[in-house]
């Protein structure tokens, strides 16, 4: 006897199943993929802050000082901003100043780079700072043997772990990507630090915050996710200690020995 009426495809129930699995495999893929695209950047960013590392050391040793932030610029376009005597820099904290380092301008998300460099550094005529030696380090007469700051200058940029503990209480200065929001600081309005000041805005922790406020202190804690309880935490800093600069500079005879 024929079977009349049997069907040979699938039910819609069988359908709905299927759709479902397909799409929680291809969201397994894109998130899966979306994490491996941001690792490589911060892979990428860790090699670009090793290189700008380096450039200061560089730049400190050929000059006798560190370069000034770019602090007046919008958008910033990588020179250093000196005050109108040219004696000093107009301001601590901008842009990092890539072309005077020759380093890469943007970071691996599209944005520039933070630069503070500490007043025992950018601002020798400062005598409000017991610290510093006034001498005008933009003098074109000054020699090798006569730097902008000297073996008995200090500096007090400090660097934490985000949970309390202190990693460097010296620092000379202090480099910052902001990470994948970093477009939330470098606006078109020019730089702005989300948060600073009140409640951190909406998606930046207190750490995140103290890394773009101007004050001395910087956070060095661990990558968070943006799910994570305490808040996302994806900037990624680098510093100068203090006494490594100055044993290198001493070493290379820009510092007296």
């Amino acid at each position: 006897m024929n079977r009349v009426g049997k069907s040979c495809g699938f039910s819609l129930i069988e359908l709905a199943v299927v759709l479902v699995i397909i799409g929680l495999l291809l969201g397994g893929g894109i998130a899966a993929l979306s994490a491996t695209n941001e690792q490589a950047r911060r892979s990428d960013a860790e090699r670009q802050l090793a290189d700008i590392r380096q450039a200061l050391y560089g730049y400190a040793l050929s000059e006798g000082r560190l370069p000034c932030p770019d602090a007046n610029d919008d958008p910033p376009d990588g020179r250093e901003d000196l005050n109108a005597d040219g004696d000093d820099c107009l301001q601590g904290a901008g842009a990092l100043p890539w072309v005077a380092l020759g380093v890469g301008r943007r970071d691996p998300w599209g944005n520039v780079f933070g630069y503070r460099v500490e007043n025992g550094v950018d601002d020798p005529d400062d005598s409000s700072d017991s610290c510093n030696d006034p001498q005008n380090f933009a003098d074109p007469t000054k020699s090798k043997q006569d730097p902008a700051f000297g073996l008995e200058d200090c500096a007090d940029l400090k660097v934490d772990d985000g949970v309390g503990g202190g990693i460097v209480n010296s620092a000379a200065a202090i480099v910052v990507s902001y990470g994948p929001q970093g477009g939330q600081v470098w606006t078109e309005d020019g730089f702005v630090c989300p948060g600073a000041g009140s409640v951190p805005a909406s998606g930046f922790s207190p750490e995140e915050t103290d890394n773009c406020d101007d004050d001395q202190l910087f956070q060095a804690a661990e990558f968070r996710p943006a799910e994570a309880d305490d808040g996302r935490f994806d900037d990624m800093v680098i510093w100068l200690a203090t006494p490594i600069l100055k044993a290198r500079m001493v070493e290379a005879g820009t510092l007296p020995r």
